[in-house]
């Protein structure tokens, strides 16, 4: 395999310089980024890390972007989005190693296939493996975490070790990776359970229908744009405050649900800030209750 090589990164994988980011993220807004790469393996990666290191840059690891809103001004960091080798799914019985850079819907594909449960609830969630168990993805009461043995991370030093379940401290839309960015998540084991195919298939298609009826698919969006609160769903919350439809520039708030600010062609970062700006005090004003971003604004 070809080397490439620019400003002293020399990786097998992809390297290129002033990266839009609205082709990397799923709201499709964002700046430039000093430097995108794809490391196709795991010695890609270390090279990556070892020159954010020297050449004293912040590394961002981003999976497919579905959770991340980058400001307009772009961004002065290495974008890490990881390659092929990182893709790889295998499974042994009832449990699977699958890198962290696994498509969600190509992991759900490949257990529906082999006859494993456990996953359903995710699918038609636009992101990666890596970037679902470092927010810990759920939908229908059901979250990734629970599915979870291990993780495979390196820190920034390029030391390799094993996390269990409990040592990734997960919580709501949390993880221990929200939480120390100098960790990367390489490989994750999942236990999942057995089930008849046609069963599986039936619970995707009723999942599927679910969110067709309630969620805004044709319009880039991040999904959920703020986090629930106790009790209370934040897509109710901005509904009752009067938002839907609420706009400013391109970005508008849903009239089918609440909580997805829609992409309607050509919104910018900032006009997707200052909507949620006026969610957040619509909602306060009404109901006294401070919204939380589940988006991660760069």
């Amino acid at each position: 395999m070809q080397t490439r090589e620019k400003k002293g990164l020399k990786i097998k994988g992809k390297v290129v310089m002033k990266q839009p980011m609205k082709e990397l993220t799923s709201l499709k807004t964002g700046g430039l980024a000093d430097f995108f790469v794809t490391p196709e393996d795991i010695d890609d990666l270390k090279t990556v890390l070892d020159f954010c290191t020297q050449e004293k840059i912040s590394p961002l690891v981003i999976g497919n972007g579905s959770k991340l809103l980058i400001r307009d001004e772009g961004l002065k960091v290495v974008v890490i989005k990881l390659g092929e080798e990182f893709k790889k799914i295998k499974n042994e019985d009832e449990e699977l190693t699958v890198g962290a850079g696994a498509n969600l819907f190509n992991l759900i594909d490949f257990t529906a296939k082999k006859g494993l449960s456990g996953l359903e609830s995710l699918i038609g969630i636009p992101g990666t493996l890596g970037g679902a168990v470092v927010r810990n993805a759920s939908a229908f009461g059901e979250s990734l975490s629970q599915k979870i043995i291990w993780a495979k991370v390196l820190d920034r030093n390029n030391s390799g070790f094993t996390l269990s379940r409990k040592d990734m401290d997960f919580g709501y839309r949390n993880s221990i990776f929200l939480k120390n960015k100098d960790l990367v998540l390489v490989e994750v084991k999942l236990s999942l359970s057995s089930d008849s195919k046609e069963k599986i298939t039936s619970r995707l298609k009723e999942v599927n229908r679910k969110k067709i009826q309630t969620q805004p698919l044709s319009f880039p969006s991040a999904g959920c744009i703020f986090k629930n609160p106790s009790f209370y769903s934040a897509g109710y919350l901005i509904q009752s405050a009067g938002c839907l439809g609420m706009r400013v520039g391109d970005a508008q708030i849903s009239f089918q649900h609440g909580n997805f600010i829609i992409n309607r062609g050509d919104a910018r970062t900032k006009d997707i800030i200052q909507l949620m700006e006026k969610i957040r005090k619509k909602v306060k004003e009404k109901f006294n209750i401070l919204l939380e971003p589940e988006v991660e604004i760069i």
